[in-house]
């Protein structure tokens, strides 16, 4: 009954009788009815996921990286979020993310070396399906180097930057915290991901962001994976991604 409040509900799995938030609105996903898979929200609880650090600057309370291991080319934090064995068709989501951008900070990675979905290929939080050894792309948050000028390290969208690699697509937003050189700091007044792109920036089109909306080929019941990644130590304030909410539906 898609004209029932959000809420809580006890949905017939296909294991047993699962409890997920339903959100009945039509804000999420541009439909009613979708279940929450991922949420996290720092203005509600300020508790981060256990293998992500908490980041507190400015006033602002941030979920970002712990590690890093570019020796191994998976400098990445990862969440996963189970889908209760629900099956869907489409997933939706959006993220308010902050960057601290400094002379590494580098959209998409190392396109002429093959990048692989379980590798490094971008800063910024990856959503996927699936299990970690078969992951599928679902979206990619990218954050870019700067908008004037050009280098590689930027947004596709902006002078000179890297394209996406061939899995990810279209599939992705990218923006970047700062017009010029990044300063080495965290740049808190400036929210990435919510197409507040700078004056004269072709990065911030009018394609439904905050959102991000996915249809699927197939149906599935695939839990969803997030991860946040770097190619930088982020305890030592070079390049890193928080984020202050986080949201993924799917119906």
């Amino acid at each position: 009954n898609n004209h029932c409040p959000s809420g809580l509900y006890w949905i017939s799995a296909k294991s047993s009788p699962q409890q997920v938030y339903c959100d009945m609105d039509t804000t999420a996903c541009g439909v009613r009815g979708v279940m929450r898979i991922a949420y996290l929200d720092t203005s509600v609880s300020d508790i981060c996921p256990s293998n992500l650090t908490k980041y507190e600057v400015n006033g602002k309370t941030m979920c970002g990286r712990s590690s890093y291991s570019v020796a191994n080319l998976v400098p990445c934090d990862s969440v996963y979020y189970p889908s209760q064995g629900v099956e869907y068709n489409s997933i939706c989501g959006r993220a308010v993310g902050y960057a601290y951008s400094g002379g590494t900070t580098c959209a998409f990675y190392w396109s002429h070396h093959n990048p692989s979905i379980n590798n490094l290929y971008v800063s910024g939080v990856t959503i996927t399906r699936g299990p970690s050894d078969n992951r599928t792309h679902v979206w990619t948050y990218a954050s870019g180097y700067k908008y004037a000028a050009s280098n590689g390290c930027n947004c596709p969208c902006a002078p000179g930057g890297t394209a996406s690699p061939s899995f990810v697509g279209n599939n992705y937003f990218c923006e970047s915290a700062t017009k010029y050189t990044p300063q080495d700091q965290w740049y808190t007044n400036y929210t990435i991901w919510q197409g507040n792109c700078y004056e004269g920036s072709d990065c911030c089109p009018d394609d439904g962001r905050p959102w991000f909306n996915v249809a699927l080929d197939s149906p599935t019941n695939q839990g969803i994976e997030v991860r946040w990644c770097g190619n930088q130590n982020p305890h030592q304030d070079i390049d890193n991604i928080a984020i202050e909410s986080l949201e993924i539906f799917a119906y």
